[in-house]
């Protein structure tokens, strides 16, 4: 049997190293001692730093910044020493990392604490030890505001012939919070309110078939961060949870205004407290370029990010993916982007006219996976009441472009992939964004005002392309809206709608002129989502597919899901075409309109066969290559991941927009 070695938590300031208390450990199974607690922060300090005191080689390893009267601001960190490591959270208060072998690996971070001092300080961690054959590791400390969702996964590494027998997860460091660990590889909680920046640690334990243990430890540093109660009105974010982003380049043009301008808790749209920033201060894309087609760089001013890899992935994906500039020229309706790990799901804001993209579509490497964050989306649940399921995906070549990468193996992802992952997701996006910014209004900019101010008096005349689209082509379906009440917003099901059959269901969305459920949660998404499969179809060669399914269960597979009616390639269909080229037109001009007209004719899939089994219809050119990784999509989990992007939809009915 290995006996890991156990990591403790030391407390430095500038006093040097604290002293620490006694604390208790847990029961079985037999391991050494916890750690003592650690010291929290003084009356006489302004912050303090945390360290694994005894990191042990191939197991999780931490540094933190914390305050202590205050926020720490600009954490940048640095290795000075030691094998070179990969550390992906350098502009974080928290860095993990594993020592890949003995010895001292030195660190310098640089800061500004809580009362505005510039900081420098220096750090030594000294690891020693072998790994293992069979351990465990935690992946990965990190840093999280108070009210943000958390989520830490267990890798087990067996010996030849060993089976993991349990995982098992208890908090031994920290205000007490509720772990969800329904799968014990993954431990989920939400960070509670905390007086100053706060540690909590949390440790697994690993128990294989043959009685062999292993132990981890990992630290989770809760900042605080006061966010905007929803009883605020004024508050541009009352009610969300604002994450910690900064500009991915810190000497572009609009670094110093970026994050108080789009993501920022203390930003009000109205009200004597009235701070957001008209267009001189941050103007839309379309400003900067005066109409032309926005270079990369010029797209990358305007990032905003959790990680740095974040930004780097994002700029290869538009360098190499986005040949044609439909990408870049969209994103002329935007003020910034911020890419997030706690950004879930993706989402347009009109009152500042900037994107938010979930970083889990942009993650090339397992060790930037570890980075983003797992918490469900809101909406995993919506419709338990209902009798039907609705599915999508898009294919070539009777092919998902979907690969599924399993969240407990070590995969890698390419940047062509990106263009499966996120190129869907983008185009939805953006539509927005040019649905409440067309580019028929960019020269009518008023640059005195802020985005809303410029987009609110045309939102609130109905003036948006969506109203003028909603207005010409209306859907019909009263029992679809209502669903999609039930779906996507989280009204209460009524009677008849719990009775819904998948055939019911199936006779109200075909006869109408929505391409998918999603387009009646409101006018909004309706346009976006015609708009969104259009692009993918004209420009990329993918076709969509959608589906009314019998009820998806716990125990669902692709081979078991069966289609009571389906379609691909709607956005085709007669009835349809009418409203996609006004909206193509009006949307996106530099396109050819009469593409929609030469769209073919949907493809019918068959009743009463598996999803899978319907994956299978006539084929299509094929245009973009899958990852290698596609091989590995397994007919177990290919639902449940399809179900969790179909759930990563944002749309203004929840955050909602000032006016009607």
């Amino acid at each position: 049997m290995n006996v890991a070695l156990r990591t403790t938590w030391a407390l430095v300031s500038l006093l040097g190293l604290a002293a620490c208390g006694g604390g208790g450990g847990e029961a079985a199974p037999p391991t050494p001692p916890s750690p003592p607690p650690v010291v929290g922060c003084t009356a006489a300090q302004s912050f303090v730093i945390l360290t694994s005191a005894s990191p042990s080689v191939g197991k999780n390893a931490a540094a933190a910044v914390a305050g202590c009267n205050g926020a720490v601001a600009n954490p940048l960190w640095t290795q000075t020493a030691g094998p070179v490591l990969n550390l992906l959270s350098t502009r974080t208060q928290t860095i993990g990392f594993e020592p890949p072998q003995a010895g001292s690996y030195g660190f310098r971070v640089s800061f500004r604490d809580p009362t505005g001092v510039d900081r420098i300080q220096d750090l030594t961690l000294s690891a020693t030890g072998t790994a293992p054959a069979t351990r465990l590791n935690l992946r990965v400390s990190q840093s999280v505001r108070m009210g943000g969702n958390v989520s830490v996964r267990a890798w087990p590494t067996l010996a030849a012939g060993e089976t993991v027998q349990s995982i098992t997860w208890s908090q031994i460091e920290g205000p007490t919070v509720l772990l969800n660990v329904s799968d014990p590889y993954v431990a989920l909680f939400v960070a509670p309110d905390v007086v100053n920046d706060t540690p909590i640690r949390l440790r697994a334990t690993l128990r294989t078939a043959s009685g062999a243990t292993d132990t981890d430890d990992v630290l989770v540093l809760v900042e605080r961060y006061v966010q905007m109660p929803a009883s605020n009105a004024d508050a541009v974010w009352n009610g969300d949870h604002v994450s910690r982003v900064y500009a991915y380049k810190p000497a572009g043009p609009y670094a110093a205004v970026l994050t108080s301008c789009v993501y920022d808790a203390n930003l009000n749209y109205r009200g004597a407290q009235q701070n957001t920033c008209p267009l001189t201060r941050l103007p839309f894309l379309a400003q900067t370029t005066a109409g032309a087609l926005p270079t990369v760089d010029q797209v990358m001013d305007r990032v905003l990010v959790s990680h740095d890899w974040l930004g780097r992935n994002f700029e290869n994906f538009l360098r190499t993916q986005d040949t044609r500039g439909d990408f870049r020229r969209m994103l002329a309706s935007v003020t910034a982007v911020v890419l997030g790990a706690q950004v879930r799901p993706s989402f347009y804001y009109a009152v500042t006219g900037a994107i938010y993209l979930d970083g889990d579509n942009f993650w090339l490497t397992p060790e930037e996976r570890d980075t983003v964050n797992e918490a469900p989306d809101f909406r995993s649940d919506f419709d338990r009441d209902l009798q039907f399921s609705g599915l999508w995906r898009y294919v070539q070549s009777n092919r998902s472009i979907f690969a599924f990468f399993d969240p407990r193996s070590r995969l890698t992802r390419d940047v062509a992939y990106l263009l499966n992952e996120s190129g869907w997701l983008m185009y939805h996006e953006l539509g927005h964004a040019l649905d409440f910014l067309p580019p028929s209004q960019y020269a009518g900019l008023n640059s005195a005002l802020d985005p809303w101010g410029n987009i609110g008096p045309r939102y609130g005349a109905g003036q948006l392309v969506s109203d003028q689209i909603t207005a010409a082509f209306p859907l019909t379906s009263a029992e679809m809206s209502g669903l999609a009440q039930v779906k996507f917003q989280g009204v209460t099901a009524s009677v008849a709608q719990r009775g819904y059959t998948p055939l019911q269901v199936a006779g109200f969305f075909s006869l109408d002129r929505a391409t998918d459920e999603y387009n009646y949660s409101t006018t909004r998404e309706d346009v976006a989502m015609s708009f969104e499969e259009f692009l993918m179809q004209n420009r990329q060669g993918i076709l969509r597919d959608k589906a009314i399914t019998d009820k998806i269960t716990d125990t669902t597979t692709a081979n078991t899901l069966f289609v009571r009616w389906g379609q691909r390639g709607r956005v085709g269909q007669a009835n349809i075409k009418p409203r996609v080229r006004s909206t193509v037109q009006q949307l996106a001009p530099w396109l050819d309109p009469a593409a929609v007209d030469a769209l073919p004719a949907p493809l019918a899939m068959r009743p009463g066969e598996s999803w899978n089994a319907n994956l299978v219809l006539p084929a299509i050119p094929r245009a973009v290559p899958l990852s290698a990784e596609a091989a590995q999509l397994r007919p177990d989990w290919q639902v449940r991941k399809e179900r969790q992007r179909m759930e990563h939809f944002r749309h203004e009915g929840r955050k909602g927009l000032p006016g009607r």
